[in-house]
């Protein structure tokens, strides 16, 4: 029997091999806090448009910091983000909720912010 293996399943077996490799696993939990310093969650009606955002985004930059994962022409299949985003959303899905739950969006300071009025002397 043979069995053929397709380049993106060659991918995700060199990743599952990985995943309790903890400099692999510490990279991809910085590069998930990374995300939160660049997504403000105010900007997001729903915790699910706020979280798809932030796992999306985080399964990219840490398939395209491995060569062994992006290769070197950038492009990845949709099997590999799909098993990239259950490996972030199984590990690091109460963070992230937390983080959309504890965000702090004072309406009432950007309302202020917008009255401001601005004159020149002449």
């Amino acid at each position: 029997m043979r069995i053929i293996i397709t380049e993106s399943q060659s991918k995700i077996l060199w990743l599952r091999r990985r995943l309790n490799d903890r400099e692999l696993m510490d990279h991809l939990k910085d590069i998930v806090i990374e995300g939160f310093d660049y997504t403000d969650p105010c900007n997001y009606g729903t915790y699910d448009s706020y979280r798809i955002n932030i796992v999306n985004d985080s399964a990219i930059t840490f398939i395209n910091s491995y060569t062994e994962l992006s290769g070197e022409e950038q492009l990845f299949s949709d099997e590999l983000v799909a098993f990239v985003v259950k490996v972030i959303v199984s590990k690091y899905w109460s963070r992230i909720e937390r983080e959309y739950r504890d965000r702090d969006c004072d309406e009432e300071e950007e309302e202020d912010d917008d009255k401001t009025e601005w004159w020149v002397d002449k």
